[in-house]
């Protein structure tokens, strides 16, 4: 008959060995764990900074513009055509503060295409001028070369056509885009009237 052996006892050296690498191998886990939160909480935060920066420039992009009020023509009639245009704007609903420093306007009129940008002493070629017509900040000073728009605010824009070439004869048409520098392009399309007769000639 087979005997019965019996259990091997473990000394008290071997039992103190055997909890120290339980222990190590605890403390390895712990901080793997760590810095595997750790990272996962770097990402997030990344995360996040991205999605808040992405989403502002995202409503900044659809909101940013313009909304254009009313456009004349200031007639030449020995010619007759018209030399000067004059654009009423505001800003579109929403919109942030828009520096006319960083606002560009292109204008055909199908014989002569022109990029514009600011002036502070008025439109001359290659450039537009605008002025106050209505500005509720008050401390905004446009002498300073620091033209910016608020909400509420209204400016007249002012392009000398024929400084650019782009005098409007009779029933020629002109197409514009007043481009922010962050934003929506506002677009506008002017026909001078078949008979001009007038100084100022409506062209919306």
């Amino acid at each position: 008959m087979n005997k019965i052996s019996k259990p091997r006892r473990v000394r008290m050296g071997e039992e103190a060995e055997m909890g120290v690498g339980t222990l190590l191998i605890f403390i390895a886990m712990i901080l793997v764990a760590a810095v595997a939160a750790g990272v996962l909480v770097q990402t997030a935060y990344v995360l996040q900074q991205q999605a808040e920066s992405t989403g502002d420039q995202a409503l900044m992009e659809v909101a940013t513009g313009f909304r254009i009020l009313a456009a004349y023509g200031v007639t030449d009639l020995t010619v007759p055509e018209v030399t000067d245009l004059y654009i009423k704007i505001t800003l579109a609903a929403g919109s942030p503060v828009i520096n006319l420093e960083h606002v560009i306007i292109e204008i055909t009129n199908g014989d002569a295409d022109v990029s514009l940008a600011y002036s502070v002493t008025g439109s001359i070629a290659n450039y537009f001028g605008a002025t106050q017509i209505r500005d509720t900040y008050p401390t905004n000073d446009w002498t300073t070369g620091e033209p910016g728009m608020t909400q509420g605010d209204i400016a007249l824009i002012h392009v000398d056509l024929s400084a650019n070439s782009l005098s409007l004869a009779s029933q020629q048409q002109a197409d514009l885009l007043i481009i922010p520098k962050h934003g929506i392009p506002t677009y506008l399309s002017v026909v001078a009237p078949s008979v001009l007769s007038n100084t100022y000639e409506n062209l919306t």
